[in-house]
């Protein structure tokens, strides 16, 4: 039962080729990271990126930019082997492709896009276009800001209602107003040009790592990103006769902007090291196959503290650090335990 960023610093190379074009690194699955007896998938993703960080670490393209992830096998608690490849390198990108595999089998594909990420200039406060408008001014009503309505000092933790093994290295704080927006949806119908397009499942938090070793990180965004709710309002879930496990059929994540280290962030105004915003949506639920996407955002202070002279603009100086989708499925939880008995773990619940 590791904590995260020492289970990360685990992942070692092992061999490179003399072209320097494919590496093959091993790593180890951890027991700490579960969901019932399911590994959780994100978790999985960020010992791939892990591995791709080292494998990137002395190249001028050294930050994920974006990735896509399928799910092929089953993985479990152990050892494993990360193979990375070199595809293409050119001035500003880096092409990889990476598989996890144990016991001869590959449980995991991965399509990565090395570069390098902007630093974000939100907590510096408001910004104008860049030339062309590649970039939009902040704060206006192009840009994106901070989707969670309530400042985490102001918040209390909330208990995690899905069975993670993981609970007492992350605590959360739920975001009420989205709680309250869902269960009004649950009676409601959709009449004439009012609601064009409908709602879907919107759910927004604070997560918060308790260990303070346990800083942000791209391999920690992975986990986070996939620390996903019920995706039901609580009315509604509440009668389902059994658990669901929601297994991952593929996951990408698009990261955003430069993720500080902790000397950076002691230099960036008002940006908790351990502290992460989510907003998760899914607007198709199809006999038990979902969406799913999550906005990972900087959070201004710890859960329940550091909320002395408030920033009334605190939203507009948070940033978006990376958007994950996913695409699941929902089978019995009694399917997850199965896995257990035949000694074949899951990559996701």
């Amino acid at each position: 039962m590791t904590p995260y960023t020492q289970n990360m610093g685990e992942v070692r190379i092992v061999s490179t080729s003399q072209d320097r074009k494919k590496v093959e690194l091993h790593a180890r699955v951890d027991d700490e990271w579960l969901v019932m007896v399911v590994p959780d998938g994100g978790y999985i993703l960020g010992l791939i990126i892990q591995a791709c960080n080292l494998v990137q670490a002395s190249t001028s393209q050294s930050e994920p930019l974006y990735l896509s992830a399928q799910f092929l096998g089953a993985s479990s608690v152990g050892p494993c082997t990360i193979q990375v490849n070199r595809i293409k390198t050119g001035k500003s990108y880096c092409n990889l492709t990476a598989t996890l595999g144990q016991k001869g089998q590959v449980n995991l594909h991965v399509q990565l896009i090395y570069g390098r990420l902007e630093i974000a200039k939100h907590p510096f406060g408001p910004f104008p276009a860049s030339t062309n408008h590649l970039t939009f001014a902040h704060p206006s009503g192009l840009s994106r800001r901070c989707p969670i309505s309530i400042h985490p000092s102001k918040c209390t933790t909330t208990p995690f209602g899905r069975p993670f093994t993981f609970k007492r290295r992350l605590v959360q704080a739920v975001d009420p107003y989205y709680l309250a927006k869902m269960e009004e949806l649950v009676g409601d119908v959709h009449t004439g040009d009012v609601d064009l397009g409908g709602s879907g499942f919107v759910w927004g938090a604070w997560y918060e790592m308790i260990d303070v070793d346990e800083v942000l990180s791209y391999s920690l965004v992975s986990f986070l990103a996939d620390v996903s709710p019920a995706l039901l309002p609580i009315s509604l879930a509440s009668r389902r006769d059994t658990f669901f496990w929601m297994p991952t059929l593929a996951m990408s994540i698009d990261f955003k902007h430069h993720i500080p280290t902790p000397s950076e962030l002691a230099k960036l105004p008002g940006i908790a090291p351990r502290t992460i915003g989510v907003l998760y949506t899914s607007k198709y639920l199809i006999d038990g196959r979902h969406d799913s996407t999550a906005e990972i955002w900087t959070a201004p202070s710890p859960i329940g503290r550091g909320g002395d002279n408030l920033d009334e603009n605190w939203r507009d100086k948070m940033f978006c650090i990376a958007v994950a989708t996913q695409t699941a499925s929902s089978v019995p939880g009694s399917m997850n335990l199965k896995h257990e008995k035949k000694g074949q773990i899951s990559p996701k619940l």
